[in-house]
């Protein structure tokens, strides 16, 4: 009686290790998949943005050179009208 009783509890022990072992490799996938995602996202959202700064600026010597010298800028602010309502 005593040898069915250490079966038991071997196979208990057995069954209590492959439960611990399926959960921690769920968690580890869940994690590499979190990783993935998060760096596609990453890689996808640089931050990049573009803006509308003056072509002719950039060998300037200083700002209002660069705004009477612009090639396109707001030096020629009758284009363009804003109206607040």
């Amino acid at each position: 009686m005593a040898d069915s009783r250490a079966g038991e509890e071997s196979a208990i022990t057995a069954v209590d290790h492959a439960v611990i072992g399926g959960v921690v490799a769920v968690v580890v996938f869940a994690m590499l998949c979190l990783l993935i995602i998060l760096g596609r996202y990453f890689a996808r959202h640089k931050g990049t943005y573009f803006t509308h700064e003056a072509k002719g600026a950039d060998d300037a010597a200083d700002a209002d050179t660069a705004i009477i010298n612009a090639e396109g800028g707001q030096n020629n602010s009758e284009e363009k009208k804003e109206y607040f309502i």
